[in-house]
């Protein structure tokens, strides 16, 4: 049993929220597509189109709960039931200063912001892996069309929805536009360091096999368990005598924060991810290890759940993401 089993969408993107078809397969509807697919790039086509039944001819709207259109659909004349959840995912708001001009992910990452948070501030800003903006806005489409379903729900009536890939990624930004929106002020790359107060401090680690995601942060248990963890292979040093409870971290200037972290260094050099990992649990250190590709491909606790599926791209089989969620009948 899965969560949209009998939900049947109709899928007219060509390329730009085509994702969404995709979420909504993988949570159990049936998702027809129409029109082909223009992607030549073969692991993009296979991601366009997983779990989609392909139909060429006369488009059916009969019986469909969803609809899917894109931006060169979206103005298709079509017979749309009125009990249809029709969803249109186009690259700008229909009646914004933007409508109707060209946009690629790298644009669209560049215009939301996203591109000049990522990075180290005395460099280029940087693009995200993959097309981060057509996925986004992919979500945000299925997301749409699942809130559309729940007011069907309620009131027997479909509706139209606009989702825009642009304000999906202005909206996936960190914190930026709540700071532009109360400050008016326009956020900065900050590289490794998480800023807070007055500094800033380092959150990716090197450790004896990899790296680690931790802070010094205003968080006296966090830090005292931290520093326990150090005391206990002599590692550490004058952290040992600190009271947590009397000081904002947060106000410490960044060349007494920079040493202090030093000295984390150097512990968590000695360490692998999963021995911090395992401190962490059971102490309560607020660490978590950062996963490679290979990590993730042989992680138990997906394998426990069978997460991934078999798929061929370009006549080689390969390994991809199975359904988001299953549930089962008790």
């Amino acid at each position: 049993m899965t969560m949209l089993d009998t939900i049947r969408v109709v899928d007219l993107t060509l390329d730009l929220g085509s994702y969404a078809g995709v979420l909504l397969a993988s949570m159990g509807a049936e998702v027809v597509h129409h029109g082909g697919c223009p992607l030549s790039d073969p692991a993009e086509r296979e991601m366009a189109l997983r779990g989609k039944i392909e139909r060429s001819g006369a488009i059916a709207l009969d019986g469909a709960d969803i609809l899917l259109r894109g931006p060169e659909t979206a103005e298709l004349d079509l017979p749309v039931p009125a009990t249809l959840i029709d969803v249109t995912i186009i690259p700008f708001e229909r009646d914004g200063a933007l409508a109707g001009r060209p946009a690629t992910d790298l644009t669209l990452i560049a215009r939301s912001g996203l591109a000049a948070i990522v990075g180290d501030p005395d460099r280029a800003p940087l693009n995200l892996p993959g097309r981060q903006a057509w996925a986004l806005a992919g979500i945000q489409g299925a997301i749409a069309a699942l809130v559309g379903l729940n007011a069907r729900a309620a009131t027997g009536k479909g509706d139209r929805i606009t989702v825009s890939a642009y304000r999906s990624a202005v909206l996936a930004n960190y914190r930026e536009p709540l700071t532009w929106g109360w400050t008016g002020r326009v956020g900065t790359r900050t590289g490794n360091l998480l800023v807070r107060g007055k500094s800033g401090v380092q959150q990716v680690w090197n450790c004896a096999d990899g790296f680690v995601t931790w802070a010094l942060v205003d968080n006296p248990p966090m830090m005292r368990a931290t520093v326990a963890q150090m005391a206990a292979d002599r590692l550490a040093g004058n952290l040992a005598a600190i009271d947590w409870d009397a000081i904002l971290v947060a106000d410490m200037p960044r060349d007494t924060l920079e040493t202090w972290e030093a000295q984390v260094a150097r512990w968590f050099a000695t360490k692998t991810r999963a021995e911090l990992t395992a401190a962490s649990n059971r102490h309560g250190m607020g660490l978590s290890a950062i996963s490679d590709a290979a990590d993730i491909v042989t992680d138990p606790h997906l394998a426990a759940r069978d997460f991934w599926r078999d798929a061929e791209v370009d006549g080689r089989p390969v390994r991809v993401p199975g359904p988001l969620f299953r549930t089962e009948a008790s």
